[in-house]
C-alpha cells in the first residue's frame, strides 16, 4: 500500500526536550532552552499542551505578572524578553485565528495579515538583535524565534495547518495512514505511474494542472468539513491532501 510523506519537515525546526523548568504558577509550566554555541543546534522542552496555558506566569527578572503568551515583560518598565511555551497556542501567537483573543482554531485564516504579524514577531525575537545581551536573553530569543518560526510553517501550509487543527481535537494523522477510498487510491497510484513515464515538460504539464487542480478542490473541501465540525471527514480529505503533496513534491523533483 502507498505511504505519504511528509513535506513539512523539511520547514519545521529541529526540536528536541532536554529539560523542562516550572514558573511559580501552579497549573502552567513553561519550556526554558538551551543553545548549542558550537552547533548552532537549539533544543527545548515543553510539558504544556496549548488548552492548558491559562494562568499567569512571572518576570524571570522583576517578578511581575504576565500573560503565559507575554513575549517580553507587559511591565513597561522591565519589557524583559521573556521564555513561551513552544506548545502556545499558534492562532493566538500570529492572531491568525476567530474569537477576541485571536486564538480560536479556524482552518481559513487571512496569510497576508499573518505573515505581517510573523515578521513582526521575528524581527522583534531576532537572535541577532540579543547577540550582546546576556546569555539567558540570548537563550529566550532563540527560543522564541524556533517557536514563532514553527507555528507560522505550520499555519501557513494547508496540509500541516489541517494536522496541527485535527491534533488540537485528539485525531492524529500518521504517515503510514492510507486512503480509505479504494477508488481513489487506485488514481492515486495511477497517476504516480504516468508520473514515472514523463520524458519532457510537455509531458508533465497536464499532470501538474490536473494534480493542482485537485489539490485545490482538496483544500477547499477540507475547509466545509472544518466550518461543519465534521473531523472524521477532514481526516479522509486530510490524508487525501497528504497523497496529492507527495505527488507535487515528485512533480518539483522532476525539475531537478
Amino acid at each position: 500500500m502507498l505511504n505519504t510523506k511528509r513535506l513539512f519537515q523539511l520547514i519545521s525546526p529541529t526540536l528536541k526536550s532536554i529539560k523542562t523548568t516550572t514558573t511559580t504558577t501552579t497549573r502552567t509550566r513553561v519550556a526554558l532552552a538551551s543553545f548549542n554555541q558550537r552547533t548552532s543546534k537549539f533544543y527545548l522542552s515543553t510539558t504544556s499542551a496549548w488548552r492548558s496555558i491559562a494562568q499567569d506566569k512571572k518576570c524571570w527578572q522583576c517578578q511581575s505578572t504576565n500573560k503565559p503568551s507575554a513575549l517580553f515583560c507587559e511591565n513597561t518598565v522591565c519589557k524583559v524578553i521573556q521564555p513561551i511555551p513552544s506548545q502556545l497556542n499558534f492562532y493566538h501567537l500570529l492572531q491568525a485565528g476567530e474569537g477576541k483573543n485571536k486564538d480560536i482554531p479556524t482552518f481559513n485564516i487571512d496569510l497576508k495579515a499573518m505573515r505581517r504579524r510573523f515578521l513582526l514577531l521575528q524581527q522583534k525575537a531576532h537572535p541577532d538583535s540579543y547577540s550582546q545581551a546576556p546569555k539567558r536573553e540570548l537563550d529566550y530569543a532563540h527560543l522564541q524565534s524556533s517557536v514563532i518560526n514553527k507555528a507560522y510553517h505550520t499555519l501557513k501550509d494547508p496540509l500541516s495547518r489541517a494536522q496541527y487543527l485535527l491534533k488540537q481535537k485528539g485525531i492524529q494523522i500518521n504517515e503510514g495512514d492510507s486512503l480509505s477510498d479504494p477508488e481513489l487510491l487506485m488514481e492515486v497510484m495511477e497517476f504516480r505511474e504516468e508520473l514515472e513515464e514523463v520524458t519532457s515538460e510537455a509531458e508533465l504539464k497536464p499532470l501538474k494542472e490536473r494534480n493542482d487542480e485537485k489539490y485545490s478542490e482538496t483544500v477547499h473541501n477540507l475547509q466545509l468539513a472544518f466550518d461543519k465540525n465534521d473531523y472524521n471527514l477532514a481526516k479522509d480529505l486530510a490524508i487525501e491532501l497528504q497523497y496529492l503533496n507527495s505527488i507535487k513534491t515528485a512533480i518539483l523533483e522532476w525539475h531537478q
